[in-house]
């Protein structure tokens, strides 16, 4: 694979902040035009530094030494496909860009990147109708790699036509592809397909991801998505434009390995048990005495220091013989007002409202899981009691149980788990961990987080009670929910990508060597 370096440019690294953040279309393009507009950088320059990123990143990804083809549209993604070509040719790489319109069209700062890459030496190649397609296919068959520098997230109808031949020659090319921002016909905030899209090999993001990247058919387009490219646009006109643009989140964040890391600070020297936060687990029912042993292990993993289980008297012998390490006390006689956080529902069945109620009129943290949420969507009056409360709640649905919360179908959650997961937040006032594939979550105050950890692995039984006890353990160990939650689901996911496990009381072990091998784990 090649090597080259640009002189100036460099590749896009996960430690910036911009990295983590996701945009929808409008927020991007009110980045662009504050950027220009206060005179940080041009049209121009921000084009050309999109497109050394995209050359070197194209460098990257590509086998061998062999022709790049290009193929562009007649807008901003265009234009950076011609910049980039410019770079590419400039180093000797044979490279073609083939523009989908008539060169006439072209216009504005598109233009000037066409004159640029003609000047450097690039061949430019127009295929702009149905009679031109045997002239796009063979310079296809000639590439090495295919650059989609179409539309990008600048799409604002469906692909069809002459544009729609295009994509579908590019899909049938058997050659990688490689999208600049966002595979052409791919709905950038949403991720739906648009008529046709590109079926990318690698995806470079400009600037910050997209949603378009992570849900719905998107993520099937993207291929390998790299991290985004930076461009000069400042991490503050990023967060000002998020404040200030109507959107349905008011920052939206994918989960780093960084925001796991900040969960799990030094411990001191001094520490001891007491110190490190006392979670009370409250489930379990005939038939289903392993879930709140499940959500008790996910606690011990990251790292709590004590944990009780309460449970209804028919079931407390069977879970007390089979804990060592956490207490369990027979529900009735819990002594649980000295804990630090709950967790409510694992196993625990439907008939227990009235304590669940008891639970939730308290100030302590609590996340209410499973069995809770179904007693919760059948209760108007715990409805009314959570809304009221002023301490921390989390709610973590999976899809079925977000429906019943909302009153919808499965189906209409996961047509769009953003809208399900902001609507259960407004409904009750707490945060909601949406589980899946991607697992969501979001604040009262409409912040986002998007896990991009996680594997088919995890669609087994118990995993989700694994995830509820870490959740309340971090946050029984004082850690703030904006660090706690999003650490504890990134975390999990992480846990199911590893190998050599098939039950969910294996994710403890895998759990709890994960949060050893973080380096913010050393002893102070």
């Amino acid at each position: 694979m090649l090597d080259l370096i640009f002189d100036g440019g460099h590749m896009s690294d996960t430690t910036d902040g911009s990295c983590d953040l996701i945009l929808t279309n409008a927020q991007m393009r009110m980045a662009d035009r504050i950027t220009i507009k206060q005179g940080q950088l041009s049209g121009i320059e921000l084009m050309r530094r999109a497109g050394a990123e995209i050359a070197q990143s194209v460098i990257r990804c590509c086998d061998d030494g062999g022709r790049i083809v290009i193929v562009a549209g007649p807008g901003n993604n265009g234009g950076d496909g011609f910049m980039a070509a410019a770079l590419l040719r400039s180093k000797n790489i044979p490279v073609t860009v083939v523009p989908l319109v008539p060169e006439k069209i072209i216009q504005g700062d598109t233009a000037m990147m066409m004159a640029s890459a003609r000047k450097a030496g690039v061949k430019i190649r127009a295929a702009t109708c149905h009679d031109d397609l045997e002239k796009l296919t063979v310079w296809l068959s000639r590439s090495t790699m295919i650059v989609d520098a179409i539309f990008g997230t600048g799409l604002t109808r469906p692909l069809a036509g002459w544009f729609g031949e295009a994509v579908k020659a590019i899909n049938e090319s058997d050659r990688d592809v490689f999208s600049i921002d966002i595979p052409s016909g791919i709905q950038g905030d949403n991720g739906r397909v648009m008529g046709i899209a590109v079926e990318a090999d690698f995806t470079l993001p400009i600037t910050a991801y997209k949603w378009g990247h992570w849900v719905n058919e998107g993520r099937g387009h993207v291929g390998k998505l790299l991290p985004p490219a930076s461009i000069g646009i400042s991490d503050d006109t990023l967060y000002g434009v998020m404040e200030s643009s109507p959107a349905a989140t008011a920052y939206s964040h994918l989960i780093s390995r960084k925001m796991i890391e900040l969960a799990f600070p030094a411990r001191r020297k001094d520490a001891h048990k007491k110190l490190l936060g006392h979670l009370w687990v409250f489930g379990g029912s005939k038939g289903y005495t392993g879930a709140p042993r499940l959500a008790a292990a996910g606690a011990q993993a990251v790292g709590v220091g004590l944990i009780s289980i309460a449970s209804p008297k028919d079931v407390y012998p069977i879970i007390a013989s089979s804990s060592l390490e956490v207490m369990v006390h027979p529900q009735e006689h819990a002594p649980w007002q000295d804990a630090d956080a709950l967790v409510a529902g694992p196993g625990w069945g439907k008939n227990q409202v009235e304590k669940l109620a008891d639970l939730l009129r308290s100030r302590l943290p609590i996340v209410v899981d499973a069995d809770a949420l179904n007693m919760l969507s059948g209760d108007l009056g715990l409805s009314g009691i959570i809304r009221r409360r002023d301490a921390i709640t989390v709610l973590t649905p999976h899809p079925g149980e977000a429906a019943r919360l909302l009153d919808i179908t499965p189906a209409e959650v996961q047509g769009d788990r953003l809208a399900a997961a902001l609507a259960i937040a407004e409904k009750y006032r707490v945060w909601v961990v949406l589980k899946g594939p991607l697992t969501l979550l979001v604040s009262p105050d409409r912040f986002a987080w998007l896990s991009p950890f996680g594997s088919p692995n995890l669609a087994v039984a118990g995993t989700g009670d694994v995830l509820a006890g870490m959740i309340g353990g971090l946050l029984a160990a004082g850690i703030s929910a904006e660090i706690a939650i999003p650490a504890a689901v990134g975390l999990h996911g992480l846990a199911g990508e590893q190998q050599g496990w098939h039950r969910a009381g294996q994710l403890e072990a895998i759990v709890a060597k994960l949060v050893e091998n973080l380096k913010s784990r050393a002893v102070t």
